[in-house]
């Protein structure tokens, strides 16, 4: 009897949550500029704020290549090719690990988001030297397309990575060049009815939890982590958020030690902001505009003065052409979440992350 009513209460809270969705009927536009803009086709993958303010980028078309934007909080930034890789095709995910210093996911893709399975790497970046230098740190050959990175708070050299073919997240050292299994749930896996292999997507660490996302299925989890980058014993991973959109690339949580999730959503076209109340809003682009036409994923400033602004890269709307046919060339864009609120009512506490 206690089972079946806490079933219709998370029943009730996902559905309210995602009613909360559906009836905020208009969108809650903040702020935003262009920064750069590329070529059409250009699918940028991810993106990461560098301590001196720098913006890295990746892409997974229609090579793989890192960029970087100089002065993003001017009015005449600079936008400068860091390298084009010949013997891979797809760069992903991208964090700085220390001042100068980014570590980033790559490997090869027989077509636009379908890994070949063993190819790729966890490999560095370090910036510090004058001409860029590129080394391949931990080869993971039983590892599928991997997507996201991010370091272990307090535990040098340790990352968490995920792998969407395979539904796993790998703890990985790059000073031991070890790496290891440290999850895989069903939540994680590709749906057997997605046009693409691709499961689990963007990871975050936030306040004691791992946070990631199903990409097809627009759903966000969790499941309680130690400090050193495992699962708690007796953890389970419990659902989040369950968005109103038709896919979610990556999510970033924040600023700071905000608990608003930012979620780009990519073929979706929009930007969505869901607070801890489980208020949802769309603050940015519509299913029928390139305002932030497939927005891949998010990074907030680290500079004084600029950690409200989001910096958010995108595919140009590749995956999912408004009316079939109109898509434009990847691009970085600032929003300014300053001003931020919420415009739809508080539903319950099934999205808490405290």
């Amino acid at each position: 009897m206690r089972l079946h009513a806490h079933l219709l209460a998370l029943a009730h809270s996902v559905t309210c949550l995602v009613a909360n969705v559906q009836s905020s009927h208009h969108s809650f536009p903040l702020p935003l500029r262009d920064i750069h803009q590329f070529p059409l086709t250009t699918y940028l993958q991810d993106v990461a704020l560098t301590s001196n303010g720098d913006i890295y980028m990746t892409t997974v078309f229609p090579d793989a290549s890192i960029y970087s934007v100089s002065g993003a909080t001017t009015t005449t930034p600079t936008t400068s090719l860091v390298h084009k890789f010949d013997d891979i095709n797809a760069a992903t995910g991208i964090i700085e690990t220390q001042p100068g210093v980014l570590t980033f996911l790559a490997g090869r893709q027989s077509s636009l988001g379908v890994g070949i399975h063993g190819t790729f790497g966890v490999f560095e970046l370090d910036t510090r030297h004058g001409k860029p230098i590129i080394t391949e740190l931990v080869h993971v050959p039983d590892g599928g397309l991997i997507v996201g990175v991010i370091p272990i708070p307090g535990v040098p050299n340790t990352l968490l990575v995920s792998d969407s073919t395979l539904g796993k997240v790998w703890r990985v050292n790059t000073a031991t060049r070890v790496y290891e299994q440290v999850l895989q749930d069903a939540s994680m896996n590709p749906p057997p009815w997605a046009p693409l292999p691709f499961g689990i997507g963007g990871i975050q660490l936030h306040k004691g939890y791992l946070y990631f996302v199903a990409c097809f299925e627009a759903l966000i989890y969790r499941i309680r982590f130690t400090d050193d980058g495992y699962p708690a014993p007796g953890a389970k991973v419990e659902l989040v958020l369950a968005l109103r959109s038709i896919y979610i690339d990556n999510f970033v949580i924040g600023p700071g030690d905000d608990d608003t999730i930012w979620a780009a959503t990519n073929a979706d076209n929009r930007l969505f902001a869901i607070t801890p109340d489980g208020n949802v809003t769309v603050v940015a682009g519509a299913p029928d505009e390139l305002t932030v036409a497939g927005d891949v994923a998010g990074a907030f400033g680290r500079l004084p003065g600029d950690t409200n602004t989001l910096y958010v890269v995108t595919a140009g709307g590749m995956l999912n052409p408004i009316n079939g046919t109109l898509f434009e060339g990847g691009k970085v864009i600032a929003v300014d979440t300053t001003s931020f609120s919420a415009d739809s009512k508080p539903c319950n506490d099934v999205f808490s992350l405290n």
